[in-house]
């Protein structure tokens, strides 16, 4: 019998272990008398569990348990958290074997058991695994259940073990002591952020770089769910591989979807975490980098962030693998496409421009740490993030002042 699975991919009928070890990486939340506990299985995780290589399919097993506290039943959105989510019968079939019915049969009805319900009954718990679409480094779990009173839901974003990303050498929480952080009111905030110095800079704070211009206010979880869901992937370090990945994509084509970023620096140190959206080329991209700050508006967070366009590659020889990406010079529309992805996200819920780098006219360019030429009406874009879903009608515009383009 395990020689005919193993044709198929799975060793065995799977016997998932008494304790799997995926259950100590779990985070729990609790809100709306729910409290839901999810843990991203890494490839070996899988294995074990399922006896399967789900990680070679591209899928990624998602594990949830939920604490239904009401009175009425809740109903998971398994689309919610990943509109490309596998059904427990196809992640079997892709791994059926071609030459035993039964087996097939008894996988069928291992994966359909072991797969979440579509509801949680009143004053009951449930446990059990969504198949999602296999990520790297981070995910960001979105989980909704629908119910009679309207929508619960709660986000998880989870770093992933292994590879070099560059976020899992941050500990955000642990970036500033207590004693460090200054919690501001709604002009205080407007106030610091204009404060702020206009550029990224190099290590030893002597070269301005790109131009600062962008403020996410919310919490960790909120901040870089509504990204990641918004399709943005985290980055992996600079490091021999990742290099030699970069050469790679670089010298025959193709996507990189976690290609690196160089370092630049705010509040003396490099970016707290960078991501990326790639197109099929590692030519083109848009990037962006992430500082903690170390302020607060209503308990949130406050991040302070750069981004730009990558529009191609060209050679230089301030780069140590003698190429950099070129930016598009006109900033302000990497920022723009930033505020429309949030507000396409569906989890802005404020939105406001401060004056910020000061404004760069075209006939007049600055220049970047690599020498690109770049041009800018000099604001900033603050958007606040929500935890709960916030339709585009009820997006509050803060008078701040209204982005004008450049001359």
């Amino acid at each position: 019998m395990a020689a005919i699975l193993a044709v198929a991919g799975c060793a065995s009928l799977p016997s998932p272990p008494q304790n799997p070890p995926f259950l100590q990486s779990a985070a729990t939340k609790s809100r709306d008398n729910l409290t839901v506990a999810v843990a991203v299985l890494t490839d070996d995780e899988a294995r074990e569990y399922f006896g399967c290589p789900l990680g070679d399919e591209g899928i990624q097993a998602v594990w949830l348990k939920v604490e239904n506290r009401n009175d009425y039943a809740v109903a998971l959105l398994s689309r919610s958290m990943d509109p490309e989510y596998f059904s427990a019968y196809e992640v079997a079939y892709l791994n059926h074997s071609a030459f035993s019915d039964d087996a097939n049969r008894q996988l069928d009805e291992f994966f359909r058991r072991v797969q979440f319900p579509a509801f949680v009954r009143p004053n009951a718990t449930e446990s059990g695994f969504v198949f999602t679409i296999r990520q790297e480094g981070a995910k960001f779990v979105n989980v909704e259940f629908w119910h009679g009173d309207g929508l619960s839901r709660e986000g998880f974003f989870m770093k992933l073990p292994g590879g070099g990303f560059d976020f899992h050498e941050s500990d955000f929480g642990r970036i500033y002591t207590a004693s460090e952080t200054s919690a501001l009111t709604l002009p205080g905030l407007h106030a610091q952020i204009e404060k702020l110095p206009c550029c990224t800079t190099d290590k030893r704070g002597d070269r301005n770089g790109d131009p600062v211009n962008f403020v996410l206010v919310g919490r960790e979880d909120d901040v870089l769910g509504a990204l990641t869901m918004q399709g943005w992937d985290p980055t992996e370090t600079i490091g021999r591989k990742s290099i030699g990945r970069t050469l790679a994509s670089f010298l025959f084509g193709g996507r990189y979807r976690y290609s690196p970023v160089s370092r630049l620096y705010f509040f003396g140190r490099a970016q707290d975490l960078a991501m990326q959206k790639v197109r099929e080329t590692i030519h083109q991209r848009n990037h962006l980098r992430l500082w903690r700050s170390p302020y607060t508006y209503q308990g949130q967070e406050v991040w302070i962030g750069q981004i730009s366009r990558d529009v191609g590659v060209r050679f230089t020889w301030q780069s140590p693998i003698l190429f950099t990406h070129k930016i598009d010079p006109e900033v302000d529309e990497a920022r723009e496409y930033l505020v429309q992805d949030m507000i396409t996200s569906g989890f802005l819920a404020a939105l406001g421009y401060t004056q910020g780098a000061g404004a760069t006219p075209r006939d007049a360019p600055r220049r970047n740490l690599t020498g690109d030429t770049y041009y800018t009406d000099g604001l900033r874009a603050v958007m606040f993030i929500s935890s709960k879903p916030v339709p585009v009608d009820q997006i509050h515009l803060i008078d701040w002042g209204t982005p004008l383009p450049s001359d």
